[in-house]
């Protein structure tokens, strides 16, 4: 028997209860509240264009900080857990395991990453001997960008040890911030949070956003279920291929191959890349295999890991892919090619449900194929 003051739990909103909401009566002629209205929406506006670097910076990670929270929702369905007591033992799991990782996987991985910066002096000599093909083979004289470079005082957020140290701490600082914003919406998701963004809506508009906010949820888990299958299938191939082929520090390049499956498309031509170069250096007979062993890795999980782990609704073609990595890029900056795809499939959602579901009514119309396949 349910409890007299228990919260009542979503209404499940279908597409056919969005497109027969009727809206509210109106009133004619402009009213004094329409002004208000106006007002409001002008200094909105210019604080968004003063402060839009910001607002947007807190946005992404306020999305970020969602994204996990409706991850750690869908795993807290299969635990016999309240709220309260899930946010809580995640927070503990993972602090835990991030100060175990510190203490023993650190000085492994911290070795291996100073193996590879001695390996820089062979890099420079490297890529100076580049230049001199090149130049004698086209006559022109190019100039490869050290790695050093961007090390260099000026290049990264500021000048010096001052701009290094602070990239430092805001790389630190994001992750942190995300990480515990998810905490806090888990633990209480309706009360002083949920519930009055539904206030702000009107009555007969509640089920188009209690639909935005399911088939968002619904994606946001089939795509954070794909990208976190990819992500540790990619890791785990890459450290034992990259051990049998002898490339020195696997352990290190496996993880950043598997860590960039995070960045669709160009992600994985990087991790690929560093792999094939250091495998270079070392050996170049141990080039070939790297780079086809990279390939290989890709194709499988493009073919095989990703499509059975991540739904058929949340699959995006790569043409609106590699532009959406283009726009969040140019527009959010390093965070919004993080969430090129997430900032997607939001705007996605939104559209589907206020315009093709609600405006249009032709979500369910048989479309001819434009091209011949």
């Amino acid at each position: 028997m349910a409890e007299p003051n228990a919260p009542a739990a979503a209404p499940q909103v279908s597409a056919d209860a969005v497109a027969t909401s009727a809206p509210g009566p109106r009133l004619s002629g402009i009213q004094p509240e329409h002004v208000y209205k106006v007002v409001l929406l002008a200094f909105l506006m210019g604080m968004l264009y003063r402060f839009f670097d910001t607002i947007a910076h807190v946005f992404l990670m306020a999305y970020a900080a969602a994204i996990v929270a409706v991850g750690l929702n869908a795993l807290g369905r299969h635990l016999p857990l309240e709220r309260k007591w899930l946010a809580a033992a995640v927070g503990v799991l993972v602090v835990g395991g991030v100060a175990a990782l510190i203490f023993f996987g650190l000085p492994v991985l911290l070795g291996q990453v100073r193996d590879m910066a001695g390996r820089g002096p062979g890099l420079e000599e490297q890529i100076r001997e580049w230049e001199v093909w090149l130049r004698q083979q086209t006559g022109a004289r190019v100039r490869i960008p050290r790695p050093a470079e961007a090390l260099q005082p000026g290049k990264v957020g500021g000048s010096g040890a001052v701009g290094s140290a602070m990239s430092l701490l805001e790389s630190i600082f994001v992750p942190v911030i995300v990480f515990f914003g998810a905490l806090f919406a888990l633990a209480k998701p309706n009360e002083h949070l949920m519930n009055p963004v539904l206030r702000l809506v009107r009555s007969d508009q509640r089920p188009a956003v209690y639909r935005i906010f399911q088939l968002l949820g619904e994606r946001l888990v089939g795509w954070l279920r794909g990208t976190a299958l990819a992500m540790v299938g990619v890791g785990i191939l890459s450290i034992a291929l990259f051990s049998l082929i002898g490339v020195p520090n696997a352990l290190l390049l496996g993880l950043l191959n598997g860590s960039l499956e995070f960045l669709p498309l160009v992600g994985p031509w990087i991790g690929g890349g560093t792999a094939t170069l250091v495998a270079f250096l070392d050996d170049p007979a141990k080039a070939g295999w790297t780079a086809l062993a990279a390939l290989a890795i890709q194709q499988l999980e493009g073919y095989v890991i990703t499509p059975m782990a991540m739904s058929r609704s949340v699959e995006i073609h790569p043409f609106i892919t590699l532009f959406a990595l283009v726009l969040f890029g140019g527009v959010f900056g390093f965070l919004g090619l993080l969430l090129a795809l997430p900032l997607v499939i939001l705007v996605w959602t939104v559209v589907q449900v206020l315009w093709v579901e609600r405006a249009l009514d032709t979500d369910r119309d048989r479309i001819a194929p434009i091209v011949k396949e």
